[in-house]
């Protein structure tokens, strides 16, 4: 017997190693994140006619405008930056490769008022060299541990970085995106509003607070697993939503662990509508919570296929959206985000396409990410129904928050193309900056979710 648990264990230890050395790209193909490739694996140089700069390291803190004061609202350091041009119904077709499916749907249905207003292309994304370091670590050792299912597996011997910047398929790309850099945490109060086809809007006001773990340094427990965010929401306004809480634990390994409590209660109790096509709170059916940033959630939902990069218009660098001066009536048209206010740039994405798996229950049976080559974020995302018909685009249009450094989500948008609503999210422009910082796991715990929410309700500025 103890031969035989012998020879069990020195199989199981050669198995393991086969699959690092399969998986790992060992030295010499890792050097190129210090050379040819940027230190989280996009491609350094810029494109053929310069239109995409090279990488030089992004907006750091040592980079940041210099009038800008700790703590205030971010400035935008392209300020004085005029529109190259803008892409509408009369030269759309002139653009069109450079366009996805979904914005091309967009321009179809809002000819008359749907602008891409397109800028100077700046490659401002930056991470902590720590973050560099642990991607070039696990480019020499971190591998999918997939249990013999080749469209899932979780990422073994990661550290904090992005597990597989050299990508070999669509599920290592996921990852990627479900692991990259946002920093300890953060807590912010923001607005979101769905818009009616005839431009009305139906505003709902919240808190959020939000820790990352690095995917060692993630808790573990018997119970819950290991956790590799925590989030808490709370609903302000309208009154009616008032009172609602939503706590959501996001483990490696699906399910999520949640707890929420609805108005009118007294106590927030456990839930199992989290995570999948569970809607976001006050989003009027128009946002699942696997659709936040883009996507978020575990791999195992879908079948990922990664279909290489593209230069796409994507938008980038979105600090207008984000300035105190503007009223959310500045920001949102009838149909779409008003263009004046909008910022595009040509960006080269990766193009991550998933189907949904047989034994899942999908809202979406099929959707296409871009993902930043430079943050592994989601910029677009498209929907696609039942039949394969394209049903929706969302919109993650972001900034850099160069003390840190981060990129930060300044509003996302998903439009329903079958309705003609969308809504848009993340907003908050008359309320105070987002603050960064880690709140530790006992600051999550269900118990204290209502203390939480009435102090931040307290000092929330209204609208």
């Amino acid at each position: 017997m103890t031969r035989l648990r012998t020879q069990c264990w020195i199989g199981g230890l050669l198995s393991l190693l086969a699959g690092a050395a399969a998986a790992s790209v060992g030295p010499q193909a890792a050097a190129q994140l210090a050379g040819r490739l940027t230190p989280l694996g996009g491609e350094r140089a810029g494109n053929a006619d310069g239109s995409i700069p090279a990488w030089d390291g992004g907006l750091t803190p040592q980079r940041r405008p210099p009038q800008w004061q700790a703590g205030g609202r971010y400035i935008d350091p392209y300020a004085d930056e005029k529109p190259l041009f803008q892409i509408g119904k009369d030269n759309l077709a002139a653009y069109a490769a450079k366009l996805s499916p979904g914005q091309q749907a967009l321009f179809a249905r809002y000819p008359d008022s749907y602008r891409l207003p397109v800028y100077p292309t700046h490659r401002s994304f930056a991470a902590p060299d720590a973050f560099y370091a642990g991607t070039y670590r696990n480019a020499t050792q971190a591998f999918l541990d997939d249990g013999g299912d080749t469209a899932a597996g979780t990422p073994q011997h990661a550290v904090a970085g992005i597990p597989f910047p050299l990508p070999e398929n669509g599920v290592e790309a996921l990852w990627n995106q479900r692991l990259r850099w946002r920093g300890a945490g953060r807590e912010r109060i923001y607005v979101e509003i769905s818009v009616s086809p005839d431009g009305a809007g139906s505003p709902v006001r919240l808190a959020e607070r939000a820790r990352y773990e690095a995917i060692d340094a993630a808790p573990r427990s018997k119970k819950i697993g290991q956790v590799l965010a925590y989030s808490a929401n709370a609903v302000f306004e309208p009154a009616k939503l008032a009172g609602t809480l939503k706590l959501v634990y996001d483990t490696l390994l699906p399910p999520p662990r949640a707890w929420q409590r609805s108005p009118g209660q007294e106590f927030i109790g456990a839930t199992g509508e989290a995570g999948g096509d569970t809607p976001v709170l006050g989003a009027n059916g128009l946002l699942q919570e696997d659709q936040l940033e883009g996507y978020n959630g575990s791999p195992a939902r879908y079948e990922w296929k990664l279909a290489g990069k593209r230069e796409l218009y994507v938008p980038y660098n979105s600090y207008r959206l984000h300035q105190a001066d503007l009223g959310y009536a500045q920001l949102l048209a009838a149909h779409h985000l008003n263009p004046d206010v909008t910022r595009y740039e040509l960006h080269r994405v990766w193009v991550l396409q998933g189907h949904c798996r047989p034994a899942q229950p999908c809202t979406w049976p099929h959707r296409t990410l871009y993902l930043d080559e430079d943050s592994w974020q989601v910029l677009l995302a498209e929907l696609y129904g039942a039949d394969d018909r394209l049903e929706g685009l969302q919109e993650v249009h972001t900034l850099m928050a160069y003390d840190q450094p981060l990129q930060l989500p300044a509003l996302e948008t998903v439009y329903d193309l079958d309705s003609g609503r969308y809504l848009a999210s993340d907003m908050n422009n008359q309320a105070p900056e987002v603050s960064f910082g880690a709140a530790e796991p006992d600051d999550f715990d269900p118990g204290d979710m209502r203390r939480w929410a009435r102090h931040v309700g307290a000092v929330a500025p209204k609208d």
